[in-house]
């Protein structure tokens, strides 16, 4: 059988959870009858379903398929909402296994639009527990618009790739980039180590990842911000001391500018 279009199915969503800070989940391992999806806001999980099995945390997504064995363990302290919906294909076929879908999607699926990730979520805690008409419609949007996006983004992805033959060099960049993130970043003592010019630099950088290093580093940072003000009392001054950032008021600067949501704004919502 032909796999479905993952962008083109329809979700209805049963129930959707929402748990804060959670140290260890109820059961490590787990079947559900629905679809279950995992959505970290903040902390880390690891999860093994079938042959597939990682770590995961923000910007991630791990799906589950119906009777499927999902175990689970928390590495840092997880923030998450989990959604248990059913797939349905044009004329109302209901989809229950993972070779009915494509791109592939069971286990996780990384996206790289954060923010509209970040913005969605926030929208689907808003109708968790109303049950009118309007409600049950927008979770069922926002959910499709999610695997819309995800399914976007991989064949996007799957063509950068067909195009772009793999650049070991940039790997190497990636990795001393990921490593110096918690501390000011010199981009041309990092190009020059490479051998390269800065123009050269950024402009392999972004053919590789599709984004600056510049903005590659900011990705890094946030991400750590995000874990530091879900989970810690640290101020904000010592939080941008840990991202790489010189004061509180650059990185709420950044962050509010990226986010679209003030520092103090997201440790509310998502602080317990």
């Amino acid at each position: 059988m032909k796999p479905y279009p993952i962008g083109e199915l329809s979700p209805y969503v049963h129930i959707i959870v929402r748990w804060c800070s959670k140290e260890q989940f109820v059961y490590d391992r787990e079947p559900n009858e629905t679809w279950t999806l995992f959505i970290p806001e903040s902390g880390e999980f690891r999860y093994e379903i079938g042959s597939h099995r990682g770590t995961a945390t923000f910007g991630d997504l791990v799906l589950c398929p119906p009777d499927v064995l999902m175990e689970r363990e928390v590495i840092h302290p997880l923030t998450f909402l989990a959604v248990y919906f059913d797939w349905y294909a044009e004329g109302g076929r209901k989809i229950e296994s993972e070779h009915e879908l494509t791109p592939h999607a069971v286990g996780k699926c990384a996206l790289q639009d954060t923010q509209r990730l970040f913005s969605s979520n926030e929208y689907l805690k808003k109708v968790i527990k109303q049950k009118d008409p309007a409600s049950v419609y927008r979770r069922n949007f926002l959910l499709q618009d999610l695997w819309q996006l995800y399914a976007w983004e991989t064949r996007s992805a799957a063509q950068d790739k067909i195009r772009q033959p793999i650049d070991t060099l940039m790997r190497q960049a990636e990795s001393l980039l990921r490593e110096s993130s918690a501390s000011p970043v010199n981009m041309k003592s990092i190009s020059g180590e490479l051998g390269l010019s800065a123009v050269q630099f950024t402009r392999r950088f972004k053919a590789a990842y599709g984004v600056t290093p510049s903005d590659y580093v900011t990705s890094l940072r946030l991400s750590r911000a995000r874990t530091l003000l879900a989970e810690t009392k640290l101020t904000l001054e010592q939080i941008a001391l840990q991202c790489g950032y010189e004061n509180g008021l650059y990185l709420s600067r950044i962050f509010s500018r990226k986010m679209n949501v003030s520092p103090s704004q997201y440790r509310k919502a998502h602080f317990v």
